[in-house]
């Protein structure tokens, strides 16, 4: 049995009312076969089908619920070219060649969506200068500055304002300083997810909704048998894209990491003279806490916020007297602020904050561990699956291929472990606010 509670909230309104295309799609009730089945359909299963139906591959992609449902439906919807840990960090994990190429593919992420959303003609970015990364307190001046060198040496569009020079890009004096990326992306994750999910089908792949896998079998013959509630399918190569919604259907799988509530909020449309002075040149906020914070505006004159709220278990809801707080902080014009939704959705912790490639036997394969920083990451590791078959990978992908699950220690507790450290996450962002 999954540790996994029930999803409280439904995908955000939000995101729905701006993508109300009808992806119509059955129930698997009979027996079938293919090259290959996807169990999930958020970003990484949807890019995988399309990279895999692209290649000529036969593919049946398995549903739970309907596309987007997890994660992918329900992300902050920044697109940032580095991953959580520091490029130092990265390099030291896995070494110089491999972290190197992790790097470099991180980097690159932004500008891959960018090229399957005009590609594919998918309408999900979201007017904007890139990213404003905020240093939220003195000791974190100097690790952005070094960080904005790094990619400068790279030849990246990336600089560190200090002072007025960042506070008129974001329309907010709050920060002392902060690094501006305009190599990332603001999009709407949901509306992504669905058109990479659309045009696999358009490509071949027969996918089906409300459709979990039961269950994973090797046959008599070697290839492998996926079950659902009222049908079945035979396949050379199964894929797990279900992240933190991994639900028990192979051993051990949701053991590889802690399952993280994150929460969103969005506030009602705000007057649209006071709209303009925030994030004026349409940046998207983050800053350096270890909890984390964002801001964003939306096209439909709301801003979205990314908030605290009970993280580890399936009740309670988003914290928005703390967001209200936060708003009134970096926006003290705005005045009260009037709430139009909040949700929340499952986040994927792993021990490290690395991500993984499985493979679980051969030709089962799995990726997980986003850690928060799924929507360029996960179309990378879509791509990068679709170089897995049977007992072989491709020589460079951007990670190396684990033939285990690495599982968190004292798995049934690490939730507690979890709930302890994000207290102490809190009481460091805290003593850091008072050192500005």
């Amino acid at each position: 049995m999954s540790h996994l509670p029930y999803e409280p909230y439904s995908i955000p309104a939000c995101y729905q009312s701006s993508d109300t295309r009808e992806l119509e799609r059955k129930i698997l009730t009979s027996d079938t076969h293919s090259d290959a089945v996807v169990i999930g359909s958020g970003i990484t299963g949807n890019t995988l089908a399309l990279h895999l139906s692209e290649a000529g591959r036969s593919v049946v992609q398995l549903e739970a619920k309907v596309p987007g449902w997890g994660g992918s439906g329900r992300a902050f919807g920044s697109v940032v070219p580095c991953h959580k840990n520091s490029e130092d960090a990265i390099l030291r994990h896995y070494g110089t060649r491999r972290g190197t190429r992790l790097i470099d593919a991180l980097a690159h992420g932004p500008a891959l969506v960018s090229q399957l959303l005009e590609r594919y003609k998918i309408d999900a970015a979201f007017p904007g200068g890139g990213w404003a990364f905020g240093a939220h307190s003195k000791p974190f001046y100097k690790k952005l500055q070094k960080r904005a060198e790094y990619w400068q040496a790279r030849g990246a569009d990336v600089e560190y304002l200090g002072g007025s020079e960042f506070s008129e890009v974001i329309g907010s004096d709050y920060y002392r300083g902060g690094l501006i990326d305009k190599r990332a992306l603001s999009v709407s994750p949901y509306s992504y997810a669905r058109g990479l999910f659309e045009n696999a089908h358009r490509l071949g792949a027969k996918q089906y909704i409300n459709t979990p896998a039961l269950d994973v079998q090797q046959t008599q013959t070697k290839s492998w048998s996926v079950t659902t509630p009222q049908g079945s399918v035979e396949c050379e190569n199964v894929y797990f894209c279900t992240n933190a919604y991994t639900k028990g259907v192979w051993p051990g799988l949701e053991k590889g990491f802690i399952p993280v509530r994150g929460f969103g909020a969005t506030t009602a449309a705000v007057d649209p003279a006071q709209l303009d002075s925030i994030l004026p040149q349409n940046h998207f906020i983050t800053d350096t806490r270890q909890l984390w914070s964002g801001i964003r505006k939306l096209p439909s004159g709301q801003l979205h916020l990314g908030v605290g709220g009970p993280a580890m278990g399936a009740k309670g809801k988003a914290d928005l007297k703390v967001a209200r707080q936060r708003l009134k902080d970096v926006y003290p014009a705005i005045g009260s602020v009037e709430w139009g939704e909040s949700w929340s959705g499952w986040i994927a912790v792993s021990v490290d904050q690395f991500p993984r490639i499985i493979r679980l036997a051969d030709g089962v394969w799995a990726a997980q561990g986003y850690n928060g920083r799924g929507i360029a990451l996960s179309t990378l590791l879509g791509r990068e699956l679709s170089f897995c078959h049977g007992d072989s990978e491709k020589e460079d992908l951007i990670l190396p291929v684990e033939k285990k699950i690495r599982k968190v220690p004292f798995h049934p507790f690490s939730p507690l472990g979890a709930a302890a450290m994000i207290g102490i996450y809190g009481l460091q962002d805290a003593i850091a606010d008072r050192i500005k």
